[in-house]
């Protein structure tokens, strides 16, 4: 059966309804929402792909210019619409997601008028190379994140060890005032187990610390939250928050809100799992959901080094 123009109209209207649903879809309360949200970054190019492609396919009969034409002004209202009204749903707007779409859509339009205009090869393969490589470069921020997630999986119980790059994006720099953030880097200075530790330079003014994005691990089974501190200067109190995955945004009193002194020199933290789950004042922690931990400094303190390595949960 031969594709009419009512085909790639009913398709055009079934992808405009995925839009509907996928771009308006408040991602805030998942447990990953960094990789969704790149994935779903790299998903403008992929839409905006097929999307410009039918817009071109239902009005190319009524010549190449004018369908190029139409498809790049709908495409590009469309793209710029729907970041005007995401933040009225739960996203963002992101002049990031304009310039993919973008970039789609010229993949897309170039694409029509080369594979269905020319017969030369050099020109069918010089698109082919751009179409790879700009695909290559949209996917990889988002293939990032998910490759951390798999790490993270992999070497549960341990949380922390800070020997691959990937743990960058497991745990972050928490707290910014002034143009100023806390730092963190990978450091083979005071290593607790294998060849690096986690160097935390906090900021005063802030709460400022590192956050570890836990997904919904399930510490469950385990009897003790463990890590190592390396201290080099004054001694300071750590501030030490764990979340479940029960509420996106708990109050104080819906989540673990732990204290420790950390003495100058090597600190062993050891935190019982029960002492933990009991943290909420108004019912139990969920061990089976937690969502992230986030080891900070008070705001009126002063700026503080510190160095973390071997985090893990101990039977």
């Amino acid at each position: 059966m031969a594709i009419t123009r009512q085909h790639y109209l009913i398709a055009l209207a079934f992808l405009l309804a995925l839009f509907a649903l996928f771009a308006f879809m408040p991602f805030g309360s998942s447990p990953d929402p960094v990789a969704f949200q790149k994935t779903m970054d790299a998903g403008h190019a992929f839409a905006f792909i097929l999307l410009s492609s039918l817009i071109y396919l239902a009005v190319e009969h009524h010549g190449k210019k004018w369908a190029v034409t139409v498809a790049a002004i709908v495409s590009i209202v469309l793209m710029v619409g729907i970041e005007l009204v995401q933040p009225y749903v739960g996203r963002t707007a992101s002049l990031a997601d304009v310039e993919v779409g973008l970039l789609g859509m010229v993949i897309a339009l170039s694409g029509m008028v080369v594979w269905r205009s020319s017969q030369r090869w050099l020109l069918r393969g010089a698109h082919l190379l751009l179409l790879v490589v700009s695909l290559v470069w949209i996917v990889q921020p988002a293939l990032t994140e998910w490759r951390a997630l798999w790490l993270r999986d992999q070497q549960f119980p341990l949380l922390g060890t800070f020997e691959d790059e990937l743990e960058k994006r497991l745990w972050l720099a928490s707290g910014a005032l002034h143009e100023k953030q806390t730092q963190i880097s990978f450091s083979q200075q005071y290593v607790g187990s294998g060849d690096h530790s986690l160097k935390v330079v906090t900021i005063s003014g802030t709460w400022s610390g590192v956050r570890y994005a836990a997904g919904e691990q399930d510490w469950r089974g385990y009897r003790a939250l463990s890590m190592t501190i390396y201290n080099p200067g004054a001694a300071f109190k750590l501030n030490i928050r764990i979340d479940d995955g029960i509420t996106a945004a708990p109050a104080y009193s819906e989540r673990y809100n732990g204290r420790v002194a950390v003495n100058n020199g090597v600190n062993t933290v050891l935190l019982p799992l029960d002492d933990i789950a009991a943290g909420p004042k108004s019912r139990s922690l969920e061990l089976s959901s937690i969502r992230k931990m986030v080891l900070f400094v008070n705001q009126q303190q002063q700026t503080h080094l510190f160095y973390l390595d071997d985090i893990r949960l101990v039977p």
